[in-house]
């Protein structure tokens, strides 16, 4: 059944594929056929985070999910075929339930699948749970083709003591992400600032840095989008050294959990004192707060997987500095400044050729704007 079983790999890798890095990471892209009595009744692909993954996704599309009941109906499918390994842990902070778990309830009795799970934690432990359920297990030699699709994925399990950090920002065609008197508002179209907000709304928490805090007075919740993961992300907030704070803050007014984050010898503004929110106190060195600790606290203590970082630019280039960085947003506004704020502030290669290499683009027209976003190269 090998050459049947690798044919049908390859239309799910094709689902996996309709998936971008930039809305999964850092989940993997997986892509998912179910099949009843040896035909196909349904394709699934992991399409966001937080989102349902690639096998309830396809069985969800072959109508095994009974609503009535909320329970998954035996009988619509037999067979799955998957690029992935399922998953069969609820551990690490997971918010949906193990696909092998809905696997077994809807009466899946063969799979096949392309790779297995490159964490060593849980690698091959659902192919074995499910042999020991009387299930059949075709394993086929798709790692390859996995890893080439999933280097997001692969950089994250690299690094698990942090989270997944993603910069964005908007620019004009020369690069410039404020006019000289720091005003940003507004750069880019309304459908980039709704990507924008979707973005927000699958990441773990949203940061922004002091100098961003002051200038824009940002409320930074998801806003006119669903939440993948039920609730608004953390916002995480860095207060300047000084302790000032906008008037009535927009970040304050508005729904969702915050995290303020101060040097340790900083000055607290009372608004956040009076506020009850959590403070996390850090280190603050000569170039600023201590970046590896706050994302070290943020992974360990707040749970955060994805981090979207919105600014400033002095925050991005210290965080290229310290290789923080594992991908970049950019949305290109069809203007031109002639002056004004770059992206990254701080020091940089002196040659060209020490700098960062993106690869992976995904590109695309969002009205009279350009999105283009990359992954830093290396795993």
């Amino acid at each position: 059944m090998s050459t049947r079983d690798d044919a049908l790999l390859e239309r799910a890798a094709a689902e996996a594929r309709r998936a971008g890095w930039l809305t999964t990471a850092p989940n993997p892209r997986v892509g998912a056929l179910a099949l009843c009595g040896g035909h196909v009744v349904g394709y699934g692909y992991h399409a966001v985070l937080g989102g349902p993954h690639a096998e309830e996704a396809a069985l969800r599309d072959a109508d095994a999910w009974d609503a009535e009941t909320g329970s998954w109906r035996q009988g619509a499918v037999d067979e799955m075929v998957v690029t992935l390994e399922p998953c069969s842990s609820r551990a690490g902070g997971k918010r949906r339930a193990p696909c092998l778990e809905a696997l077994l309830a809807a009466g899946v009795r063969r799979l096949v699948v392309g790779a297995t799970d490159p964490d060593p934690r849980h690698a091959g432990a659902a192919l074995q749970a499910f042999r020991d359920a009387g299930g059949e297990v075709v394993l086929r030699d798709h790692d390859a083709a996995f890893r080439a699709l999933n280097r997001s994925f692969l950089r994250a399990l690299a690094r698990p003591d942090r989270p997944w950090v993603l910069l964005k920002w908007a620019a004009s065609l020369d690069g410039r992400t404020a006019a000289a008197s720091g005003d940003s508002q507004w750069i880019s179209g309304p459908r980039s600032r709704a990507e924008v907000h979707a973005l927000r709304a699958c990441s773990d928490a949203v940061l922004a840095g002091a100098g961003t805090l002051l200038q824009d007075d940002p409320s930074l919740d998801a806003r006119d989008v669903d939440l993948p993961h039920g609730q608004q992300p953390l916002r995480v907030l860095l207060l300047p050294a000084a302790g000032e704070l906008a008037a009535g803050p927009r970040a304050l007014a508005s729904d969702g959990p915050r995290l303020w984050v101060k040097g340790a010898d900083d000055p607290l503004p009372e608004a956040v004192r009076a506020s009850g929110d959590p403070l996390l106190a850090l280190p603050r060195h000569a170039d600023g707060l201590d970046l590896p600790a706050l994302l070290a606290a943020l992974r360990t203590d707040h749970g955060v997987r994805r981090l979207f970082v919105e600014g400033g630019a002095r925050l991005h280039g210290a965080l290229v500095a310290a290789g923080l960085v594992d991908a970049v947003t950019r949305y290109e506004a069809p203007r031109l400044f002639g002056g004004g704020v770059g992206a990254c502030v701080g020091e940089g290669p002196t040659v060209p050729d020490a700098a960062a290499a993106l690869v992976d683009e995904e590109r695309a027209d969002l009205g009279d704007d350009l999105r283009r976003a990359f992954l830093l190269d290396g795993e």
